[in-house]
């Protein structure tokens, strides 16, 4: 549609913030009109079905309670998998064979839980390769069959003739130790690599959060995201959890974020297919990221002027934004450095409530610690609340749960531990989107593990945070975390980069880093080289 006058264009643009998927045009460039929704899942994730943790209700259950789609990707095969010390490979046979008993099951309950518009689910499975790398089967169909495949060759065409997209995941290990081979690497079938998981990040090989949490080794340069870019490879970006404890989103274990017309099977899966996605390591990151009006995983013809827009709203102070062309950093944006005013108030806040700690093993005490309360607001308004729940530790029965959500409050269930913390975190957390004013309340009515009440203003809250123990030493504590104005967690802002007569193929994605660390990486858009 054409902006016929400045009215218009002011006005779309507005609307476009509000639901961060702006479209402006320039006099004199034709771009395109495209407005997306963005939606959050996790499409790698394992429980008891395989050789991981937790029935099949907890993980469709915990998967529908907080994110938008959801995959269970059952451990399946391993074709060339060795003789291991101690007969260890016999933890994978044995997981593969209760994949297979149960795997009726699997496609019953993924069949049952999916609801357009509320919650979506797809089939899939994972196949193992030491030599070719591991990949995920991601499949819109209820009755997707178990397979054998024997190579990477069968897989992808086998993957071509259904309609079933495979997506290779740690790519970053040494090739051969079931890191990628991007030799084989066929983007017709496999249009996005994970790069983001609980092994770690392999968006290159010096970036944070370093692969450290298994015995197959660190980062190799050469599987790595900027490799496979530079090969020529025209591939998009997602992350997901490979939690190994039965728990879909699990925080700080990565999401994939999809821009998509609306929550159903089709949809979503056209947004990958098409790479419109990005990853997250933790946070919900939105991120609308574009070049000439074009929508990240777009290939574009060439163009002399590229005009980038990005829109960012995280739920943390946003440290830096960087735009990276061919790999190399050409722009940082710090949202961080932006000045506080009276009316910054006009905008909603963000309040972290963080709580768990507790005793360190060398104590003995690695207890479970569960977690009850509601949360008031007065003189504000609740608009939003995000879930930081990780993984462990472990339990089948207990749940991180929101609930009761109003204007003026919520109740949380959730429970700590030190054992088997993520990254040794033995924190959960709910962050809060407020409507209000300095003096608007937080009340938190604690039942569980001790009774008590603390209230702060948000006025407070802007000095300080405030620190709250559940009893003496080694009690469990909690945090209010400082007010995060919009100043700092939201953005937008514009670059023009030029390239005259470019000989070889362009392409830019975005970084986006939060103060907490915590990271959302757009897939590339490409411009294509200059030819008379």
């Amino acid at each position: 549609m054409k902006i016929r006058n400045r009215l218009q264009k002011v006005l779309l643009y507005s609307i476009g913030l509000i639901l961060m998927n702006c479209n402006v045009k320039e006099p004199g460039v034709e771009y395109p009109s495209k407005t997306f929704n963005i939606y959050f899942g996790d499409i790698h994730n394992h429980n008891s079905v395989g050789y991981a943790k937790g029935s099949l209700e907890r993980s469709f259950d915990i998967a529908r309670n907080h994110l938008d789609f959801y995959t269970l990707t059952p451990h399946a095969q391993w074709h060339d998998i060795q003789v291991m010390e101690g007969d260890r490979q016999l933890h994978w046979e044995h997981g593969f064979k209760r994949t297979a008993e149960q795997w009726q099951n699997v496609q019953k309950i993924t069949a049952a839980y999916n609801d357009p518009g509320s919650f979506v689910t797809f089939s899939g499975y994972e196949w193992h390769s030491s030599y070719y790398g591991d990949y995920c089967l991601f499949s819109m169909e209820d009755s997707l069959p178990l397979e054998y495949f024997s190579n990477l060759e069968s897989l992808q065409k086998y993957a071509k003739e259904h309609g079933i997209l495979i997506i290779p995941h740690h790519p970053g290990y040494l090739e051969g130790r079931r890191g990628a081979n991007f030799t084989f690497l066929n983007t017709e079938v496999s249009p996005v690599l994970e790069i983001y998981s609980e092994h770690g990040n392999a968006e290159s090989v010096d970036g944070p959060f370093p692969y450290i949490r298994h015995s197959m080794g660190g980062r190799w340069a050469k599987n790595t995201l900027q490799d496979a870019l530079a090969l020529g490879h025209r591939i998009g970006v997602m992350a997901s959890t490979d939690d190994h404890l039965g728990y879909p989103g699990a925080y700080g274990q990565g999401l994939v974020a999809v821009l998509a017309n609306d929550l159903s099977r089709k949809s979503i899966f056209d947004a990958v297919k098409a790479r419109r996605t990005y990853a997250v390591s933790g946070d919900r990151i939105k991120l609308n990221f574009r070049l000439n009006g074009h929508v990240m995983g777009e290939e574009i013809p060439y163009a002399n002027k590229r005009e980038i827009t990005v829109d960012a709203s995280g739920w943390d102070k946003i440290d830096r934004i960087e735009i990276l062309k061919n790999n190399r950093v050409i722009k940082r944006q710090f949202p961080i450095d932006n000045k506080v005013t009276d009316s910054s108030w006009d905008k909603p806040v963000l309040v972290r409530i963080e709580m768990g700690w507790g005793p360190w093993n060398d104590l003995n005490l690695s207890r479970i610690c569960d977690w009850e309360t509601n949360v008031e607001i007065s003189n504000g308004k609740l608009i939003e609340i995000y879930p930081c729940f990780q993984s462990g530790p472990f339990s089948e029965t207990k749940r991180n749960r929101i609930t009761d959500k109003t204007d003026n409050g919520f109740s949380v269930e959730t429970y700590t531990s030190r054992k088997q913390a993520f990254m040794e975190n033995p924190t959960n957390a709910v962050v809060l989107r407020i409507s209000g004013n300095p003096e608007t309340k937080i009340t938190l009515n604690l039942q569980k593990p001790v009774e008590m009440k603390v209230s702060k203003t948000l006025n407070e809250l802007t000095e300080n945070n405030a620190v709250f123990f559940t009893g003496e030493f080694p009690a469990e504590s909690f945090i209010f975390h400082p007010v995060v104005f919009s100043d700092h967690y939201s953005t937008r802002f514009e670059f023009t980069d030029t390239s005259e007569k470019q000989e070889e193929l362009n392409w830019y994605y975005v970084r986006v880093i939060q103060i907490n660390g915590q990271m959302a990486w757009s897939s590339p858009i490409w411009v294509e080289k200059f030819s008379e």
